[in-house]
């Protein structure tokens, strides 16, 4: 067989050379991870062993490539010649018997790790994490951290977490103070809550870092005191209402009409009330529907509750336009007491069922008087009834007024609602006298 010195320089020559050096690098990698595992004695000895072996074949093939050259002026001793006049086969047997040993070797140590805790499973494991871990000694020295902390430490400060004491008094200078915790945002506008404890191991002392993203629990925080905000104004405004109310309601001709209205009001009022001190029972949605409702103008501008006139009619339509309702008359107002008086208490009772059932801001009221009768038609701009309306409440005070006075009322629900009063002029001059 020929030597290792007659192939110098061919590609067999490489071949061995370059394998060599694989085996080098793999023999390292197995040592430095036996030794960081603690691993058995034994299979320490054998990755000493292997590479020694790798180096010592390295070393032979540069100083056999490098005698051979014409150039040199080296002398090598009669054993380094001898090493060199060796058939190559028996290299080439060394590199096959190292590499079954680092292939057994390799098999190993995945067997170990299948069933063992090691640093690498450790490492990997905490790297996984969505929160951020660094364990570091009294010194600042980081001993363990994951990947999520150095990214946070990277957003915060732009460089990578080396001191964890130094990191921390940033946190504590910049962070927002939460119960012995810190806020801190990112550029990217993520939220980091940071947390310190300390831990002994081994009576050694030992601090931990842990950073948790808290960016949707924090954006529903501020959203809710946001709303906290806006309900502390509607809360304000709504005893501003409260403080009319008497003079909204007591001007009503008619109790029932006037305790069901106030009654709506004072549940807006205490379920506002409750919701601001028992946000966690109450559903927000709901307060803001029902407010939406009875008290449109609080969420709007609007004009001021009525604060005093002497005509009744014109009484109404103040009270209208406090609760957001705009109110257009067409045609001639009736000239009598009465019949002023009943058109008032029907502005009043329209305007406020289009706000709580039609969800409207409107109100027309349509006129037409002739020598015998005075027709008036009410409608509004909400949105229409769902079934027949039922009178009760104020619409059924209403009806009984109108016909102590002589005269009838109708109500449509479809296509639109439409409330009808007909006053008949001599029944009318009959019920005064």
């Amino acid at each position: 067989m020929s030597s290792l010195t007659s192939i110098a320089d061919s590609w067999l020559w490489y071949l061995l050379c370059i394998f060599a050096l694989v085996l080098f690098v793999g023999a390292f990698f197995v040592l430095f991870r036996s030794l960081k595992d603690k691993r058995n004695k034994i299979q320490f000895i054998i990755c000493i062993l292997n590479l020694i072996l790798t180096i010592l074949l390295n070393i032979v093939f540069m100083d056999c490539g490098h005698a051979l050259r014409p150039t040199t002026t080296h002398y090598y001793s009669q054993f380094q010649k001898a090493l060199f006049n060796l058939p190559f086969g028996y290299y080439a047997l060394i590199e096959l018997l190292s590499c079954i040993a680092l292939i057994a070797l390799e098999l190993e140590d995945s067997k170990y790790r299948s069933g063992n805790i090691t640093y690498d499973s450790i490492q990997q494991t905490i790297d996984a994490l969505p929160e951020g871990i660094a364990v570091y000694g009294k010194d600042g020295t980081v001993r363990l951290s994951n990947l999520k902390i150095n990214e946070v430490c990277r957003s915060l400060t732009g460089k990578v977490l080396t001191d964890a004491n130094k990191f921390w008094d940033y946190v504590k200078k910049e962070g927002k103070e939460q119960g012995g915790k810190y806020l801190m945002r990112t550029p990217s506008d993520k939220m980091w809550l940071l947390e310190k404890d300390d831990m002994t191991v081994n009576d050694e002392q030992y601090f931990q870092i842990i950073a948790t993203n808290v960016t949707e629990r924090y954006a529903i925080i501020e959203e809710l005191e946001k709303k906290n905000e806006h309900l502390q104004n509607i809360l304000d405004r709504m005893k501003a209402v409260s403080d009319f109310s008497g003079d909204m309601f007591i001007a009503q001709e008619e109790a029932d009409a006037r305790a069901a209205l106030h009654n709506q009001l004072g549940q807006v009022l205490l379920m506002g009330r409750h919701y601001i001190y028992h946000q966690d029972t109450t559903d927000p949605k709901i307060v803001y529907a029902a407010t939406m409702q009875m008290n449109r103008f609080l969420l709007g501008e609007a004009v001021e509750p009525y604060k005093g006139e002497e005509d009744v009619l014109s009484q109404a339509v103040s009270m209208a336009n406090s609760i957001g309702v705009r109110v257009d008359i067409r045609g001639v107002e009736p000239s009598g007491d009465d019949a002023k008086k009943i058109l008032s208490q029907a502005i009043t009772e329209c305007a406020a069922n289009t706000v709580k059932h039609a969800e409207g801001d409107k109100v027309t009221v349509d006129i037409v008087s002739d020598k015998t009768e005075t027709v008036i038609t009410i409608t509004n701009n909400g949105k229409p009834p769902k079934g027949r309306i039922t009178e009760s409440g104020g619409l059924l005070s209403l009806h009984r007024n109108i016909e102590a006075k002589g005269g009838n009322m109708e109500i449509e629900s479809c296509p639109e609602f439409r409330l009808t009063m007909r006053f008949y002029l001599d029944k009318m001059a009959r019920s005064q006298t």
